[in-house]
């Protein structure tokens, strides 16, 4: 399977996955996947995330993402940086990506409904940090996946999981190359 493939599973995986919504009406009988459910405004339910979107963008429901704004991708990132070594990764949670992507859409969302200086600056600073933040763990699970850096897989978010497993696998495959062609010197693999 191509990696991009998989890494398509892995996004419809984290849409599966639950997810808090605060229903903004009362509802009498609200259709759901599971059944029709009764729920007043103010209730908390757990749903799977696209049920979540999809009863977000009717107006139905609102998202509990916990406190993601500028100052989760900026501490982060900070974090990151600061932490400079090749052969060490920060925690991340495990949906991280997902939630960056559904804050910078609900930043465009606001952009397009009503610019202004302050949102296009945060999406700008968002995407800027977002992308260094990535690229500097891009560097990190390269090297890691060139040694053995499974002791820090439990850092790692799925799709970095993904990505460093392919990598070793690759690196595994070009070192038995070379070897091959140091031992029998001719035919190699």
């Amino acid at each position: 399977m191509k990696f991009e493939e998989r890494l398509r599973l892995l996004n419809l995986d984290s849409r599966l996955r639950r997810t808090r919504i605060l229903l903004l009406r009362d509802y009498n009988s609200l259709p759901m996947p599971g059944g029709v459910m009764s729920v007043r405004k103010g209730d908390e339910i757990e749903v799977p995330r696209w049920e979540a979107e999809f009863l977000k963008e009717r107006g139905i429901a609102e998202i509990k993402e916990e406190g993601i704004d500028i100052d989760y991708i900026n501490n982060y990132h900070f974090r990151e940086k600061r932490n400079s070594a090749p052969n060490q990764l920060t925690s991340l949670p495990q949906d991280f990506y997902l939630k960056i992507r559904s804050f910078i859409k609900k930043l465009d969302e606001a952009i397009s409904k009503s610019p202004s200086h302050m949102l296009i600056n945060d999406r700008e600073a968002a995407e800027k940090n977002f992308l260094e933040l990535s690229d500097v763990r891009l560097i990190k699970i390269i090297r890691l996946s060139q040694t053995d850096g499974d002791e820090l897989k439990d850092r790692m978010t799925p799709e970095e999981l993904l990505l460093y497993t392919t990598m070793k696998e690759i690196v595994k495959s070009w070192k038995e190359y070379v070897q091959s062609l140091i031992k029998g010197g001719g035919e190699a693999l």
